[in-house]
Formats: structure tokens, C-alpha cells, sequence
């Protein structure tokens, strides 16, 4: 696993670069899920609501978010640790909004940036990080320019959080990384072995030309990604290829999120 994230060395991307998109004009790209219910198992799309308590996880039912409060209380007090009584400050909705939208995007670059197919144990070591500044868009879920994304090992992670403060490295290291653990264990047992999660971080900088005024200077967040083991030994090895990070910051600065469909992943066509 790399230490930091790769620099382009591959072909670029055949998709044209523009500053801001709204709509692709691709129907059955713009037809598919986002995601899906928060519920393990649970690949219904259709009437979503997010939890009231931290607004980081969907349910299509009562029923469905009942059955996965203990899976979901974790991450649930965690992201609710930051909201104000006076309202979720932008900064942080933005980020919110933006790890939803882009949801497989994310898994995407799990699989690929991780090694997933060949490699399932990365698991145990690592996490895919993303740097980000904000940027002005006419979609609240890509009101954010990715500047770094790479994968890291444990310690490196560790390392960074310590430089952004003592707060963030505590909490992280005394509770949100022990929770993960054991909400890792649980999957894992529930599911045989054939499921896990994936950690992702995002480091939001409110920086550069498009700084959110009178925002915190900085916000991080953490997504844990479920991944399959069946999904992760039939993605194509042919997909592996290329610079998984451009692919991202691509997908993310085009507004083109990779949609969820069914077992597999609906990639963006190329405009």
C-alpha cells in the first residue's frame, strides 16, 4: 500500500474537464441509485430517509432502521457528536452531502486503491484518504474539489490526525477507530465472512478561492464503506488498471459520481 497518493502516470482520462455540470443527459445514468437503504442487505433505493439523529444514514422503513440501529449506533453518535443545537454548520452539510452523493465513487476507489481482489486483508492496515477544498456548485452533493487522495497505512493516518490536533488524534484513536473495529467484527460474523468495511476519511480544509466565510477552518469525517467479497472477486481485473486517484478526481470535478447498480458498479460514460 502506498504511503501517499499516486502521481498520474496513465493515459488521461477521455472524459473533458469542465468547471461546474448540472444534469448529463445520459438517462439511465441519471436514473440510477446514489445508494441504497443503510440496512445490511437491504438493496431497496426508492424512498430514503436519512436518521433523523446524525443525517449520515438512509432507510427505507421503520422496519429496517430498527434492525440496524446496533450496527449503526457507533457511527451514528459519532457524526452526531458535532452537530450544533443552533443547526449543522455548512461546511460540515457540504461534506455530508458530498459523501453521499459520491458513495460509490467511494467504494470504487476501496476496491482498487486497497487491492481488494487480490488483497482483502489491506483491510486490516489501511484507509483511503481524501483531501478536500471547497468549490462553488450548483449541486449541494459537489460543493467540494478533491486536491490528494491516496491509500494509507495505519500509522500514516495516525500521523495526520495528530498534525491537524490532539483532539482529532484522541478521538480517533480511543474511539472512533476501537468502535470500527468492533462493528467490523460484528459484520463480519453476521455475514459469514464474505462482508466487511472499508475506512475512509475526508479531510476538508475550508481553504483557497472558494473558502466558505465565518466556517470552522477545517472538518473531518469519517465513512466507513461496506465491501463484499463476492462484489470485490468480480470486479474485473482490467478495471485495476489506470490511476484509480485521477479517476476519482475526475468523477468528482466532472460531478460524474459512479452510481450503485445492484451487484455491480454503473461507471460514468464519457462525454
Amino acid at each position: 500500500m502506498p504511503g501517499h497518493g499516486k502521481k498520474s502516470g496513465a493515459k488521461k482520462s477521455s472524459m473533458r474537464r469542465r468547471e461546474q455540470t448540472d444534469g448529463t443527459g445520459d438517462q439511465a445514468y441519471e436514473d440510477a441509485p446514489v445508494r441504497y437503504c443503510s440496512r445490511d442487505q437491504c438493496f431497496n433505493h426508492h424512498n430514503l430517509k436519512e436518521c433523523g439523529r446524525c443525517r449520515s444514514a438512509y432507510y427505507c422503513s421503520v422496519e429496517c432502521q430498527r434492525s440496524s440501529w446496533q450496527k449503526h449506533k457507533p457511527e451514528c453518535d459519532h457524526n452526531s457528536q458535532g452537530i450544533l443545537p443552533d443547526g449543522e454548520p455548512l461546511l460540515r452539510r457540504n461534506l455530508r452531502n458530498w459523501s453521499v452523493r459520491f458513495d460509490a465513487s467511494l467504494l470504487n476507489a476501496c476496491l482498487r486503491g486497497l487491492m481488494l481482489k487480490t488483497e482483502w486483508e489491506r483491510l486490516d492496515h489501511g484507509a483511503i484518504v481524501v483531501f478536500l477544498e471547497p468549490r462553488r456548485h450548483v449541486n449541494q452533493g459537489s460543493r467540494w474539489r478533491i486536491l490528494n487522495v491516496g491509500a494509507f497505512r495505519t500509522p500514516a493516518i495516525m500521523d495526520m490526525l495528530k498534525a491537524l490536533g490532539d483532539d482529532y488524534f484522541e478521538q480517533y484513536r480511543d474511539h472512533v477507530f476501537p468502535l470500527h473495529e468492533r462493528e467490523r467484527k460484528r459484520l463480519q460474523e453476521s455475514s459469514g465472512g464474505i462482508a466487511d468495511y472499508a475506512k475512509v476519511i475526508l479531510i476538508a480544509r475550508n481553504a483557497g478561492p472558494e473558502a466558505l466565510e465565518g466556517e470552522e477552518p477545517i472538518e473531518v469525517r469519517f465513512k466507513p464503506v461496506d465491501v463484499w467479497r463476492p462484489l470485490a472477486a468480480a470486479f474485473p481485473l482490467a478495471q485495476y488498471e489506470g490511476d484509480w486517484c485521477e479517476d476519482l478526481k475526475n468523477q468528482v470535478h466532472d460531478d460524474r459520481p459512479m452510481k450503485h447498480g445492484g451487484s455491480a458498479l454503473l461507471v460514468p460514460t464519457a462525454q
